[in-house]
Parts: structure tokens; C-alpha cells; sequence
């Protein structure tokens, strides 16, 4: 079993530096069963748990050799990849659009209506007005109508 510390000190890195790669996925979830938290607080890692940080550790060190096909198959299938997403894009891209057209048929179909009952009430309000009764100079002065 190894502490932090002594996975650090072999691979010349900070403690803080070890923490914080384990705490970071994917190796979080492939380290979770191999730490024992002992007696003291102590994070303790197993063989496997250690050789998997080392590994981590080791594969970001090394340059990445690819030779011209293995660069050609890498770029295909990232190409291809990124394709799929730019179709999958294009459909929801599609599908958002139709609901936003409905959306303002919609929009304008409510609009056409409230007009309309507005209408309506105005129309009916000046049917069902009635004039007023004109009231004649004296008996404005003497406050009788006619």
C-alpha cells in the first residue's frame, strides 16, 4: 500500500498535484476502489491504484508519436464524428425552427382573435349607446329637460 506521498516523491510531483489529478475524472472513478482511508485519515492506494496513477502520469509525459496513416485513420474518425454531430445539430436546428413557426402562427392566431372580441365589444357598445337628449338653452338655464 502507498500514501500521496510516496506516488509523488516517485514521480517527482507535488502531493497537491497527485490530489488533485484523483480527484479529477476518469481516474476518479477507476481509483475509488483502490484507496483505503486508514486508522490515522490516511489514503492508502493498492499496487493497481498506484500503477494507474503512474500510468496517467507516464502517457502525459511522452510525445505523442503518429505516423501518416494512424494520423489519416485519427483524422477520419474524428472527422466522421464531428459529421454526425453537425447532422444531429442540423435536425435539432430543423425541429426548433418548425416549433418556432408554430409558435408564431400561433402567436399571431391569438392576436387575430382578442382583435376581433375588441372589435366586437366596440361594435356592440355603440349599438347599445343611446344618444343622449338634447336639452334646450332654458332649460339648461332652468335645469329641466325635455
Amino acid at each position: 500500500m502507498y500514501t500521496i506521498k510516496q506516488i509523488a516523491d516517485e514521480l517527482g510531483v507535488t502531493k497537491q498535484a497527485i490530489q488533485k489529478r484523483i480527484a479529477r475524472e476518469p481516474l476518479k472513478t477507476h481509483l475509488i476502489k483502490h484507496i483505503i482511508i486508514d486508522d490515522t485519515g490516511t489514503k492508502r492506494i493498492d499496487d493497481d491504484g498506484a500503477k494507474l496513477i503512474k500510468d496517467v502520469y507516464t502517457t502525459i509525459d511522452k510525445p505523442i508519436d503518429i505516423s501518416v496513416d494512424k494520423g489519416t485513420d485519427t483524422l477520419n474518425t474524428l472527422i466522421s464524428m464531428l459529421q454526425n454531430e453537425l447532422e444531429i445539430k442540423n435536425a435539432q436546428i430543423e425541429t426548433l425552427s418548425a416549433a418556432l413557426v408554430a409558435a408564431q402562427q400561433t402567436a399571431q392566431a391569438a392576436q387575430t382573435l382578442h382583435a376581433g372580441t375588441i372589435q366586437a365589444q366596440l361594435t356592440s357598445e355603440q349599438e347599445t349607446e343611446v344618444s343622449p337628449e338634447k336639452i334646450s338653452l332654458w332649460g339648461r338655464v332652468f335645469r329641466r329637460r325635455k
